[in-house]
């Protein structure tokens, strides 16, 4: 269930955090505007009834060029051979890719990976995305990307 935590009057990273940390996907700060209001409504409605991912034979896969992200045996496969990769840098790069072009702060991304009851550092996301790029690098179409100030997302390049 997605949920659009909007109208905020406060504009502290306290006040951001805290509303996503209690369910919300998403915040928006007074004033705002009507139809940035409405684009972000289509974007969580879009993601809410997004399936990316394949299941194959109930299999959790997630296929691009060069890159196969298999969560059903923890398995990735990048340009042809299996990459050694942590559990959680499994998980976070299937969830990643499972959303193409989704923007995700660290919060969420700690929500989704490790869990609601996580009580370390948010940095430890960048340190994981650190390591994933340390064993895969940027296809010409798909890229893991930074979202300065925001977070993440697995970008998909359309082809010209």
């Amino acid at each position: 269930m997605y949920q659009l935590l909007c109208f905020l009057p406060k504009q502290e990273v306290f006040d951001k955090v805290l509303g996503l940390e209690l369910g919300a996907d998403d915040y928006m700060i007074k004033p705002f505007d009507s139809k940035e209001l409405v684009a972000r409504v289509k974007a969580l409605l879009r993601r809410a009834n997004q399936t990316t991912s394949t299941t194959t034979g109930g299999a959790e896969v997630v296929k691009f060029p060069d890159l196969t992200v298999n969560l059903s045996n923890y398995e990735v496969v990048y340009k042809g051979e299996t990459l050694e990769m942590a559990p959680k840098e499994i998980e976070l790069l299937y969830f990643l890719a499972s959303s193409p072009n989704q923007v995700f702060t660290r919060e969420q991304l700690l929500d989704n990976i490790w869990g609601y009851e996580y009580a370390g550092d948010t940095r430890t996301v960048d340190v994981h995305i650190k390591r994933i790029r340390e064993k895969i690098h940027d296809s010409d179409t798909w890229a893991l990307s930074t979202v300065w100030g925001i977070g993440y997302k697995f970008e998909v390049h359309s082809k010209a």
